[in-house]
């Protein structure tokens, strides 16, 4: 019986030895595997008040959209009997869509943090096209006004009081320059040329200031918050308000169209 035994376990032994083997060099691996992705995980992440956890912050984009209205007539005389307003002849005077896509590199972060950003937008209206043949006066034909500005910035962010007490109000600043393309075309969807032969295409250089208000929403879903941050490397998601004035208007230069405007946007901006 004994012997009956000891060969039951010799069998058993000699069937669950590869078994046993394979289970041994699985352990083996998953154990370093393990103890390698809790230090990645340890890794690149920073401890906040409150025992929270995030990745490294480094960068930002943002999209927004606003009222725009190119102040080209502000080049022309406003009164008296050479008064003109161009733009408001053949576009109306009213305000239409912007967009806007910005990038920032955020250089420093000491009390805030200070970056660069660059950006581009893009505004179309359409019109009733100018009269070939009275210039002036507005014909049957459709007109096309688009202009896309480039810009750089210097950008100030206040998050002092989001990072210690998870304030989620952060207010911003920025200052910078411009250069907009712009393109006028006529009825038959070219671009326009006036009768001195002058082309409705061009670029004009200017410079712009911003002040706003961010609200980081965090606070909404915070265990979210954190696995957007753990999965995405994004470390905050947050609505914004921005006041704008640009002027581009040539930057002294004259006889340049005047395409910038003063007016305010929405945004939906990502920390990263």
């Amino acid at each position: 019986m004994s012997r009956a035994r000891g060969a039951r376990r010799t069998l058993a032994s000699v069937r669950l030895g590869p078994l046993s083997l394979g289970l041994g060099l699985a352990l083996a691996w998953a154990s370093p595997a393990r103890a390698q992705s809790d230090i990645l995980e340890r890794e690149g992440t920073e401890e906040l008040p409150g025992h929270r956890f995030r990745s490294p912050q480094r960068f930002a984009v943002e999209v927004k959209f606003g009222p725009y209205r190119p102040d080209v007539d502000s080049e022309f005389p406003q009164s008296g009997v050479n008064k003109r307003a161009p733009y408001q002849s053949y576009f109306g005077d009213g305000r239409h869509l912007y967009s806007a896509l910005e990038f920032d590199w955020q250089l420093f972060r000491k009390f805030g943090s200070i970056g660069m950003g660059a950006g581009i937008g893009y505004f179309s209206v359409t019109g009733t096209a100018p009269s070939g043949a009275n210039p002036g006066m507005a014909s049957g034909d459709t007109s096309g006004f688009k202009v896309v500005p480039v810009s750089l910035s210097a950008i100030y962010r206040f998050d002092h009081f989001l990072e210690t007490r998870d304030i989620p109000l952060v207010p911003f600043g920025k200052l910078g320059l411009d250069w907009a393309y712009w393109q006028i075309t006529d009825g038959n969807g070219e671009i326009a040329v006036d009768m001195m032969g002058n082309s409705g295409r061009g670029g004009t250089l200017g410079w712009h200031a911003a002040a706003g208000l961010a609200l980081v929403l965090d606070w909404l879903d915070p265990e979210a918050a954190r696995d957007f941050d753990a999965d995405l490397g994004v470390n905050h998601t947050a609505l914004t308000f921005e006041y704008n004035h640009a002027d581009i208007s040539g930057l002294g230069r004259t006889g340049r169209l005047h395409v910038g405007d003063t007016t305010w946007t929405l945004g939906l901006l990502l920390e990263f």
